[in-house]
């Protein structure tokens, strides 16, 4: 849409917003039509947002699902089923190769673009599962202030999470990359960019059950804590004493009952009248041996400096990098036949055995690379570029792992 389409939707939106509370409020018997009516009916109309049956008015499920959206909170709004998403998917990628086949560029674009929205709705919904989630577990689970209201709400977010994790299954790499097949534009809507997304928030998914999880454990300890409490508080106001006598005589008292720490100081407390009291102490105190005077220690003497003479080794002649060799076999193999070369056909036909292709592949990496940080720094770019072929994505993980590193041509700018 463009600025002009939505200025017009909000204008309609905003002339009709009475007739529209009608609707939404409205049973299956449906809203006649006001006898006023306002401009931005027929707009609203012509576009599907507005349904007519009998001379009778009713919201469309778009502008139903929009209301609930805006007018619900956290979990209770309502979920787009991710099945019928991927019914819909498998819809625009079928009527996108028929487009193709009849070389109607524009009907393929079209839908290229639902395609595109579709995909994007799965992206967002999965996103805002997530900020819903985080929001629950730290704005503090509910409002309720009764655990069975607490745990319940908890138990409906995992619940909730789980049959999103599973219907997240329904994407596969398999599944996906046979709806794509070759075509380079359905490759990179469905495998690079929602496959991609699907494999992040299951992964994220996983980590929010596991803390609803944990955060149900810890209401539960707290509520029993909170349950301990109020009973002993309700037993010192009957008026009961609490009698520790039993504790202390106990075999294990001396392992929970600690050591009240005791101050290095005292005062004498004596009445006004004592007065041979205050004598006899102050004899006592006058009889005290003068305490201790500590012996003040003589610095330690400053050691001379010396001159520290570094010895003398022999320089040591660098070893050649391990894949030099090989890339300059890689670069005239390139020079002459003008193809992209693959390293791992290189080092399945020259190699050597005892070393493994993962760590070939290791190597060649961080030697291109410092040789382009080397050539950065002189302002002599490469004339050579390695592009990395990755595995698909795994089910379990949002990584990628390189399979193959393909040496060929960068162009100059």
């Amino acid at each position: 849409m463009k600025e002009p389409d939505w200025i017009e939707l909000g204008d309609a939106l905003t002339r009709n917003a009475p007739f529209l509370e009608a609707l939404a409020m409205a049973d299956e018997d449906g809203v006649a039509l006001p006898e006023r009516r306002t401009k931005g009916i027929s707009y609203l109309m012509s576009k599907g947002l507005i349904e007519e049956d009998d001379e009778l008015y009713y919201l469309s499920g778009l502008l139903l699902d929009v209301g609930a959206q805006i007018s619900l909170q956290g979990f209770g709004r309502a979920a787009p089923d991710l099945k019928e998403s991927l019914i819909a998917i498998e819809q625009h990628c079928e009527a996108y190769r028929d487009a193709k086949a009849a070389n109607s560029s524009n009907e393929a674009e079209q839908h290229l673009k639902r395609l595109t929205y579709s995909c994007r709705q799965v992206t967002n919904h999965l996103r805002n599962e997530q900020a819903q989630t985080r929001a629950f577990i730290e704005g503090g689970y509910g409002f309720s202030p009764r655990l069975r209201d607490r745990l319940r709400d908890i138990n409906n977010a995992i619940n909730r999470l789980k049959r999103l994790h599973e219907n997240l299954g329904l994407f596969t790499h398999v599944g996906l990359s046979s709806m794509a097949g070759s075509d380079r534009s359905l490759r990179r809507v469905l495998l690079d960019n929602l496959l991609g997304a699907v494999s992040r928030n299951r992964l994220a998914l996983d980590e929010m059950i596991g803390r609803l999880d944990r955060l149900s454990l810890a209401v539960r300890k707290r509520n029993h804590m909170r349950q301990i409490a109020h009973a002993v508080d309700l037993f010192l106001q009957a008026g009961n004493p609490i009698d520790l006598e039993p504790l202390f005589d106990g075999r294990d008292a001396a392992a929970w009952v600690p050591a009240v720490e005791m101050t290095l100081a005292g005062s004498a407390y004596c009445d006004v009248e004592a007065g041979e009291s205050l004598e006899q102490l102050e004899l006592l105190i006058a009889s005290l041996p003068p305490p201790k005077e500590r012996r003040i220690e003589q610095p330690a003497k400053a050691r001379e400096s010396k001159a520290v003479i570094p010895a003398e080794e022999a320089p040591k002649a660098l070893e050649k990098p391990f894949a030099r060799d090989h890339l300059m076999r890689m670069l005239e193999a390139l020079n002459k036949t003008n193809q992209a070369q693959s390293a791992v056909a290189y080092w399945s036909a020259h190699g050597d055995s005892d070393i493994s292709m993962s760590i070939w592949l290791y190597a060649l990496d961080g030697y291109v690379r410092l040789q382009s940080a080397v050539a950065k720094v002189r302002h002599k770019p490469l004339n050579y570029r390695l592009n990395p072929t990755y595995a698909p994505y795994p089910r379990i993980s949002a990584n990628r792992r390189v399979i193959d590193l393909i040496l060929e041509r960068a162009e100059r700018r």
